[in-house]
């Protein structure tokens, strides 16, 4: 862990454990939930939240993110939560959120839960068996997703509920893909996040030789966008969609310059100048290998900050890049984004993506950075 001394306004925490390796997940995850293992882990996150409390007495949000939280035995992850609470202040409206899978989540984790975590993101993937077994390496009974929705809502008291979707499998066509979209807008959870496939190296899909269409993964991307507004998750970021209120705060926060820590394996962290990695390894995590600081002149950090904000379908209001960085948004290559029509720009420092500006958003990028 470094930069204790900051003051962070959002906490992270990696739980790496997970039942195997999922056939396009590329982050790192550590497939044998040993609980001799968990055990030290914890040890340590403990360790971390100690060191870091001076720094975290105003935090915004807390997100348990891996790997699978959810696969955390009861008993770890009440003494979890209760590390966080005795060594984090959350301020009143703090969101909380825990990833989770269906398969793995049971009344017990539930209750463990109740009263402390208040946003889940469960990730689905898809509800088609066939394509969860074949493209995703990651069998799940028909039934499983919502059995699991309705267990957060009846055992922990968690209405802000919200499901992780992948789009361009091998074999899924456009229609499969609406009917996923579909199902997705019948269950009783407020928030969707439409991820198109990145088949990235090291990942088992990698050495399949597939490669998503770009064309079809665009017209799905644009399908997620018009009918998931016109069922009521109006889209707020290039892959993330909600209902009016539940917008992920902890996200929003990140792309829009707070400050967070990063603690885990492999978590990173911004104290407001430098970002940080934890090493992506357990071993090496737990044998207190430093972590990798990324230290970049102050221009290019703001330039990342900025576009970041970006990937919002809001941007940055009036004032608001001004207050998160100390500086004005006057990037000469403004004008040429705007020209280019990625951009619109209102009074003051107001600047948002247009729909081709999400589309494009990697080009965008390119012309800030």
């Amino acid at each position: 862990m470094t930069g204790s001394s900051a003051e962070y306004r959002n906490l992270y925490i990696h739980v790496p454990f997970c039942r195997g390796k999922c056939g396009y997940c590329a982050f790192y995850s550590h497939p044998e939930p040993d609980p001799a293992l968990m055990d030290a882990w914890l040890e340590r996150i403990r360790g971390d939240l100690q060191r870091a409390e001076p720094g975290l007495q105003e935090v915004h949000s807390v997100y348990f993110g891996g790997g699978t939280p959810s696969l955390l035995p009861e008993k770890t992850l009440r003494e979890l939560f209760l590390a966080v609470s005795r060594h984090v202040r959350l301020t009143s409206e703090a969101e909380v959120t825990m990833e989770a899978t269906p398969e793995s989540v049971t009344p017990e984790k539930c209750a463990a839960a109740a009263g402390f975590v208040n946003r889940v993101s469960m990730g689905v993937q898809s509800f088609s068996a066939e394509l969860l077994r074949n493209a995703l390496r990651r069998p799940m009974e028909p039934g499983t997703a919502e059995r699991a929705l309705e267990l957060w809502r009846s055992e922990a008291g968690i209405g802000n509920l919200g499901i992780d979707l992948i789009f361009g499998l091998p074999g899924e066509t456009v229609a499969r893909w609406e009917s996923d979209l579909r199902h997705a807008v019948e269950l009783p959870i407020r928030h969707i996040s439409a991820y198109s496939l990145m088949i990235e190296e090291g990942t088992p899909m990698a050495g399949t030789g597939y490669e998503p269409g770009e064309a079809q993964t665009a017209d799905m991307w644009e399908t997620a966008g018009s009918f998931l507004a016109a069922h009521g998750f109006p889209r707020y970021e290039i892959s993330n969609y909600a209902k009016e209120g539940f917008q992920a705060r902890h996200n929003q926060n990140i792309w829009h310059g707070e400050t967070y820590l990063g603690l885990g394996p492999s978590a990173s962290g911004f104290d407001g100048t430098d970002r940080f990695t934890e090493p992506p390894s357990l071993s090496r995590w737990l044998a207190g290998e430093p972590p990798e600081r990324d230290a970049i002149p102050r221009e290019r950090r703001l330039r990342e900050i900025f576009i970041m904000g970006l990937r919002t379908v809001r941007g940055w209001s009036a004032g608001e890049f001004q207050k998160a960085s100390g500086s004005a948004a006057d990037f000469p290559e403004l004008d040429g984004a705007e020209r280019a029509g990625l951009i619109e720009r209102g009074p003051g420092d107001e600047v948002r993506p247009t729909a081709k500006g999400l589309a494009f958003w990697n080009d965008l990028a390119e012309m800030l950075l």
